[in-house]
């Protein structure tokens, strides 16, 4: 092995990264369960679950993996979902987690009630593929709580688990689990010599190899880890070593498989370092390659290596482990950065590789802490309370530790004592506090911290940072989130010369950046820069700094001219990937100052988004659109003053484009499309929004012109009268625009999804709107005067779900709602002059399973009586002032599972016969103030499970344990939930 570090590394980083896409010796058991998941018999079934188990390192998550991606199971599946699970079992956690997993992003939605219903809001209806991947619970009441939630698909939706925990399988399953068996030697070897003699016929090394590829046992991982170091591995002895190696008959009991314990012995020093530091993170953790750098960095385990960057050689540390199966699932996220996970075999190893340094401190837990006790971390959950003092901890050395990390500590109140705890650990070199709340001020004793080299703090309500943080000389990361309220940093931070990193989130109230910034040449991220006409914040600051990630630069109206802007040498940041260009809404400056100062912001072409904002030029210089450009993804225009836009058409790697308070621009025509044969080859999504002025757009005759848009959304157009021919389009969002463009809407035919608002206008539906949206499934109708929906539905043959919102002329639902025969969900909302709905209309809705009627003023629901039982499974009333009582026609609906009732001030009683919907497993009655009693045929609800009543002060002093009044009736219920107070059981609502 060479002795240079930067020499090992730099010869194969270009192969780092490489996907593994052959997998060997699971066809059979892929076919089989691929199979199983798709058989007709489970398709009247309203959750099937499929398990899959075996020991850890056998690739029950790639099996997982390889069924889930194939082009059967996507056929068949509506909706597919992978949420990781490990030993965080709680409802809440998973189901935001697959709310995340649907919609690409977090819900900012904290509380379960709301989380539950936005999940089953997404599901319902929908035959949706659920894989639940590494679970270790086996507490039935939790498991059955999240069963219910997800009991709201269409028949045939499957949930698949993967676990080592045969009782888990068999807990969860309703189908045969598959026990996954360790690989044939065939196909362990055939696994091994792809990674370890790819390009090698040796025959000695062939012998060697099958012996050390049988010592893996059949574990993928371990010999995927082992062949990789055997590849660099050339002369018969060095495999030899290998094969003969003690490790394979370890003496210790710590479990570790031996092939990985090679594999981590053969390792350069400070790669060891740098992995085993990784036990610090949770099992199943999403680690960021930027985060995992920066520690490693402030650890000291990154070596110097001449002139090379201490981040450069990090990166390639991390290429390294990557390859070497150290990490895995490598992927870019939404917000552009690399990130990876450790394999829970792997994670053993770290863990007891740094037993003797590292240590968890988890809830529940009584802490025995090692003697050489360096990193600390706190795996804390949000019922735990943080210790005041330090003597509550016990720590063997008071000075010992180099790192303290909060996970998931979310809105704890750290006492002043704890920071005093924190300000003895003099050699403190990471301080992660961004899970703790930090009210008004940050603590003076963390400033004392001198070796410190990595911060990262929520400021929550803080204005300001103390001066006093500039005596952390060694700071290499500051990172501050929940930044909204923070106007201005340290004004001497440029003295903190060895700063690397300098991130700030949700910096929007920030009014200037610190002075002479230029100083700190180490930095490599800076989130924001505002430019003022002060010499020490000029935009030549940025000259020298070799700036990489997202940068947004503010206050351009006091560069002075193209040679200023050019100062900022922007074009020579190639390690920039998002660059944001902000004026100062409505400053006085003329507009060939404009022009000439964002010609000299020029940006390097590896960028991959940019935004201009509030740019007053006529003309965008012409690098906004070259071909040079060619790894653009994103582009974003707001309130800037051009008339024409450039031939954006041109970008190959286009796929997002947002035009904004655009007042200028009155034609979108061939100028923006360029002159290729196809323009804006891969533009997947396109807003407009806020052009008054814009009046026509058209497309380019000669050329193919957006070949893949999927997504559009138009709003404040009151001028723009039609739309062009777009085949590919799926989802159109109209809005407070012209009434003519609706009726552009014919033409486009290949819509899944439209939404209509905000057309103060148009009180009738063009005629035939609709008649060709036989593929419509989501079609939303908000803020309309329409007086009637007629012949509006009647091909609507796809639609499953139908939101009528704030249309406040509507007195009668349309006959053509009867006609909806996949209509699975119907809201209606603000739709004051709707007086009733017809309960036959049910009848004719044969797949509706929620209907949720929401603040109609006048609304009397489900009026008349049923003549049969709909499949309706989840129905909302809230906000219905007139309501004085359910419609008997209710008692009809023998299948719902859920019924809600909110804020009916007018309900004064419910009725006896409510103990009829024997399929009723959760009720929710909330703010009905005027309602006195339970019925008597509470009693007689023995599937309810869930009963939660809050702000309905007659019920909720008769519903209290053990003395109220009405507590008999409801004492059977497994889980009740009252004004927030659990009188039995543990209703999901808290869990």
């Amino acid at each position: 092995m060479e002795n240079r570090f930067g020499e090992t590394l730099e010869s194969r980083q270009t192969s780092s990264l490489v996907n593994e896409l052959e997998t060997y010796g699971r066809k059979k058991e892929k076919e089989m369960i691929i199979k199983e998941l798709v058989d007709s018999r489970h398709e009247e079934d309203e959750l099937s679950v499929y398990g899959i188990w075996g020991m850890a390192g056998l690739g029950k998550t790639t099996l997982a993996q390889l069924v889930y991606n194939d082009e059967r199971i996507r056929n068949h599946f509506e909706l597919h979902i992978w949420v990781c699970v490990s030993d965080d079992f709680t409802i809440r956690r998973l189901v935001s987690a697959i709310i995340q997993s649907i919609e690409g992003g977090a819900s900012n939605i904290s509380e379960l009630d709301p989380l539950q219903r936005l999940l089953q809001e997404r599901l319902r209806g929908r035959k949706f593929l659920l894989v639940l991947d590494d679970v270790w619970n086996e507490n039935h009441r939790l498991w059955d709580g999240l069963k219910e939630v997800l009991r709201c698909g269409s028949k045939g939706s499957m949930l698949m688990v993967t676990t080592r925990i045969e009782k888990v399988a068999s807990m969860m399953a309703t189908i045969t689990p598959h026990n996954i068996a360790c690989l044939s030697e065939d196909d362990s070897w055939s696994l091994f010599k792809q990674r370890a003699l790819t390009t090698r016929k040796d025959d000695n090394l062939v012998a060697i190899g099958k012996v050390i590829a049988k010592k893996c046992g059949g574990v993928p991982l371990a010999i995927n880890a082992l062949g990789s170091l055997m590849q660099f591995k050339s002369h018969e002895n060095e495999w030899l070593a290998i094969k003969e190696s003690e490790v394979w008959h370890p003496l210790d009991e710590s479990g570790i498989l031996p092939a990985l314990r090679l594999s981590y012995d053969n390792l350069l020093p400070q790669m060891r370092q740098c992995f085993a530091y990784c036990c610090i993170f949770p099992k199943d953790h999403v680690m960021v390659e930027n985060e995992l750098i920066q520690l490693w960095m402030a650890n000291g385990f990154i070596p110097s290596e001449g002139q090379i960057d201490l981040y450069l050689i990090g990166q390639l540390i991390f290429k390294e482990l990557v390859w070497r199966s150290f990490f895995q699932d490598v992927e870019i996220n939404n917000k552009g950065d690399t990130t990876c996970r450790m394999h829970d075999l792997m994670h053993d190893l770290a863990q007891f590789v740094m037993r003797h340094e590292s240590y968890i401190l988890e809830h529940g837990k009584v802490p025995k802490f090692p003697k050489m006790l360096r990193h600390l971390i706190f795996d804390v959950k949000s019922s735990w309370v943080a210790p005041e003092n330090e003597s509550k901890l016990k720590l063997p050395i008071d000075d010992s530790l180099h790192s303290f990390i909060v996970h998931r500590g979310h809105n704890r109140d750290f006492k002043e004592g704890f920071f005093s705890f924190l300000s003895k650990q003099q050699y403190m070199r990471v301080l992660d506090m961004n899970s703790l709340r930090i009210d008004h001020k940050l603590p003076s004793l963390v400033c004392k911290l001198k070796y410190l080299r990595y911060l990262v703090m929520s400021c929550y309500k803080l204005k300001r940072l103390p001066e006093a943080l500039i005596c952390l000389l060694n700071l290499q990361t500051l990172k501050l989130t929940d930044s909204e309220k923070l106007l201005e940093l340290p004004k001497g931070l440029k003295v903190m010369k060895n700063l690397s990193f300098l991130e700030i989130q949700e910096f929007d109230s920030l009014v200037s950046t610190p002075p002479g910034l230029r100083n700190l040449t180490c930095l490599r991220t800076l989130s924001i820069f505002i430019v003022s006409k002060d010499a020490s914040h000029q935009i030549d600051q940025l000259k020298e700094l070799n700036l990489g990630g997202k940068l947004s630069v503010q206050g351009l109206e006091n560069v002075r001219n193209f040679e200023d802007a050019k100062s900022a040498n922007l074009m020579k940041k190639r390690n920039l990937t998002s660059l944001k260009l902000s004026w100062t809404y409505g400053v006085n400056v003329s507009a060939k100052h404009f022009e000439e100062v964002l010609e000299g912001l020029q940006p390097h072409e590896n960028l991959e988004k940019i935004c201009i904002e509030s740019y007053r030029g006529s003309t965008l210089p012409n690098w906004t659109s070259t071909l040079a450009f060619k790894y653009l993804k994103e582009i974003s225009l707001e309130y800037c003053g051009i008339e024409h836009l450039p031939p954006f058409g041109k970008l190959p790697s286009l796929e997002c484009l947002k035009l904004k308070g655009m007042g200028c621009i009155k034609y979108l025509g061939t100028e923006w499309h360029g002159d290729g044969e196809s323009s804006f080859p891969v533009l997947t999504t396109l807003t407009i929004q806020k052009m008054p002025n814009l009046e026509e757009w058209t497309i380019a005759d000669s050329a193919e012109s957006f070949p893949c848009l999927r997504k559009l959304k138009i709003e404040g157009c009151p001028k723009l009268s039609g739309l062009p021919f777009l085949p590919t389009l799926r989802s159109l969002d109209i809005s407070d625009s012209s009434v003519t463009l609706v009726g552009t809407i014919t033409c486009i035919t290949s819509l899944k999804s439209l939404v209509l608002s905000d057309f103060a206008d148009l009180d009738v539906l063009p005629t035939g709107l609709l008649q060709n949206q036989k593929d419509l499934e989501n079609l939303q109708i908000r803020k309309l005067p329409v007086r009637t929906l007629s012949n509006m539905l009647d091909n609507l043959s796809s639609l499953r779900t139908l939101h009528l919102d704030g249309c406040s002329k509507l007195e009668f639902l349309p006959e053509g709602l009867q006609c909806l025969n996949a209509l699975e969900n119907l809201e209606i909302s603000s739709c004051d002059s709707l007086e009733s709905v017809p309960a036959t209309i049910l009848e004719s809705l044969s797949s509706l399973v929620t209907l949720s009627f929401q603040s109609c003023k006048k609304l009397n629901p489900l009026s008349g009586p049923l003549q049969r039982a709909p499949v309706l499974q989840y129905l909302l009333i809230d906000g219905l002032p007139e309501l004085k009582h359910l419609p008997d026609c209710m008692q009809q609906l023998s299948a719902l599972r859920q019924l809600d009732i909110w804020d009916c001030e007018g309900l004064c009683s419910l009725p006896s016969w409510i103990g009829s919907l024997q399929s009723l497993i959760k009720m929710t009655i909330w703010s009905c103030n005027n309602l006195e009693s339970m019925p008597d045929g509470f009693k007689n609800l023995k599937s309810l499970r869930e009963l939660s009543v809050a702000g309905c002060r007659h019920l909720g002093k008769r519903c209290k344990k053990p003395n109220g009044e009405d507590w008999p009736k409801i004492s059977h219920i497994q889980n009740i939930l009252i004004n927030d107070k659990t009188m039995q059981g543990t209703p999901t609502y808290l869990d």
